[in-house]
């Protein structure tokens, strides 16, 4: 198996090598993997870690792992890089995850054993008590959102708890099919990938099925935030204007 990682940084320089580590230690480890691109897509951090990066990148060698940097000046948000991202992959399968590596990475392996049987793989945090121990303020956006989302779209959505976690993996060839669709520039790309996958069922006479992972969350995960209080808010306006986007692109193709 082939494996393209896509990796969205922003003002990471306090763990973004550490990060790296840890995941290419994992990787290694792992068994029947030839291949393994790594995509960093530094979205426009006003730190250094463009500079730990590309330090990183050039420093270290490995036998079946590559790397690809994409850095832009301007702060897009997390799906812009990841949507940048996504035009760089090369190999079947594609892991998207928030570079803090918020879960134990055993999801990783659970993950490429559903890929067989499945075209994408998410994660749910409704079903383990692990899962999601997150701040009072954060979870109430999150249980917000869920709620809009299952509001706007839930016919489209049965059977399915969590949309907008920050990790999916997705066979190439479904990728190519929906990307087109994706415009979100927030962490909604997460919901819109899992949504378009649906509409695609529904579209096509060979279904693929939707596997999830229960992750365990972990607990350092809460002081690697990189957004302030404000810019928060900032994201939730655009989260909501996004919602109604996506909501009229869908009415148009379905």
């Amino acid at each position: 198996m082939n494996l393209s990682f896509i990796l969205p940084v922003y003002n990471s320089q306090d763990f973004i090598e550490e990060s790296l580590k840890i995941l290419i230690h994992y990787i290694e480890k792992l068994e029947l993997i030839q291949d393994v691109q790594i995509v960093i897509v530094n979205d426009g951090s006003k730190d250094k870690t463009l500079d730990i990066i590309t330090n990183f990148v050039n420093s270290n060698q490995y036998e079946k792992i590559t790397f690809d940097i994409v850095s832009y000046e301007k702060n897009m948000n997390i799906g812009f890089a990841i949507r940048k991202g996504i035009e760089k992959v090369k190999n079947d399968v594609v892991i998207i995850m928030d570079s803090d590596l918020p879960f134990e990475l055993n999801i990783i392996d659970d993950s490429l054993k559903l890929i067989n049987s499945c075209c994408l793989v998410s994660v749910d945090r409704t079903k383990k008590a692990d899962s999601y121990k997150v701040g009072f303020v954060r979870l109430i956006l999150h249980k917000g959102l869920i709620f809009l989302i299952k509001l706007m779209f839930g016919k489209y959505l049965k059977g399915i708890d969590d949309f907008v976690a920050g990790f999916k993996v997705i066979r190439k060839n479904l990728l190519d099919k929906i990307k087109q669709n994706l415009i979100s520039n927030t962490s909604l790309i997460h919901f819109e990938i899992i949504l378009y996958t649906v509409i695609e069922n529904m579209k096509s006479d060979q279904k693929c099925d939707i596997g999830f992972v229960f992750p365990v969350l972990k607990v350092e995960t809460n002081q690697k935030t990189t957004y302030k209080f404000f810019k928060i808010l900032e994201v939730v306006w655009k989260i909501i204007f996004e919602l109604f986007e996506i909501k009229k692109r869908v009415d148009k193709i379905v």
